[in-house]
Parts: structure tokens; C-alpha cells; sequence
């Protein structure tokens, strides 16, 4: 692992959970609450409010993720901002299918709407998570 990989991977975590914020806080948030699959109540349930949120495991979450697009746009040979849109494209496209329909299809917790309505935008924030990543893989000869 070089400076730049970690450089890379470190700005892939922080443009990924901004954007995921973003777009919840937004977008998903309201989107959500007008396209409900079960009652307000059991969301309650299922859902920690912000206050009751765990910390270091969304650190954990956030972290792993930027380093899966890194290391993945690194593999991929991605080195501009126009590759990590293609590969990141690619990856967000095939991860996001996965996780959403996967959620859809095991649990009552999505409404067909919200699964695409999550499926698009955790795609589009992976794609650019994917280009800012192999924008800095790219970038001039960093020491390791």
C-alpha cells in the first residue's frame, strides 16, 4: 500500500459518505416516508434514531467502503476521473442490484419504490466515489 492508495481510499470514504448523506437527508428521507412498506411504527422499531446511531461502526462501514472502491478501481487499472465513472458505474450498478433487490426479495422493510429510489442514487454515489477515487489513483508521483 502506497500514500496514494490510502489517499485515494480516505477520499473515496469521506465523497461516499457525503453524498450518501446528501441524498438521504435531501431526497431518500422524505422519499421513504411517502413510499412506506410497513407502518411508521415498526420503522421506528427497526431504525436507531440519529442520537442512538453507533459511531465506530459506521467508521467501520464508512472506511470499508471507500477501500472496496479503491481497491477495485485500482484492480480496474481506473486512473481518471472519466475511468472511475466507467468502472465505478459498472461496480455501482452490479454491487447496489445485489444489495437492494437482495433486501427487497428477503424482507418486508422496502416498498418497490424505495428499492428503486436507493438503487439509482447509491449507484450515482458510488459511480463519482468510484471517479474521485481513480482521479487521485492517477494523480502525479506521490512518495510511497
Amino acid at each position: 500500500m502506497n500514500k496514494r492508495f490510502i489517499l485515494s481510499g480516505i477520499a473515496a470514504t469521506c465523497t461516499n459518505l457525503l453524498l450518501h448523506a446528501a441524498v438521504y437527508f435531501l431526497f431518500l428521507k422524505d422519499f421513504f416516508r411517502a413510499h412506506p412498506a410497513v407502518s411508521e411504527e415498526f420503522t421506528r422499531q427497526l431504525s436507531r434514531p440519529p442520537g442512538e446511531l453507533v459511531g465506530w461502526a459506521m467508521a467501520v462501514t464508512a472506511l470499508t467502503m471507500g477501500f472496496l472502491i479503491t481497491t477495485v478501481m485500482r484492480w480496474a487499472g481506473a486512473r481518471s476521473f472519466g475511468s472511475g465513472l466507467k468502472y465505478g458505474s459498472i461496480l455501482g450498478l452490479l454491487f447496489w442490484a445485489s444489495v437492494n433487490f437482495g433486501l427487497y426479495a428477503s424482507s418486508n422493510y422496502f416498498s418497490t419504490a424505495s428499492v428503486f429510489a436507493d438503487y439509482a442514487s447509491s449507484t450515482a454515489v458510488m459511480t463519482l466515489s468510484s471517479a474521485v477515487a481513480a482521479w487521485i489513483l492517477g494523480r502525479g508521483n506521490m512518495h510511497n
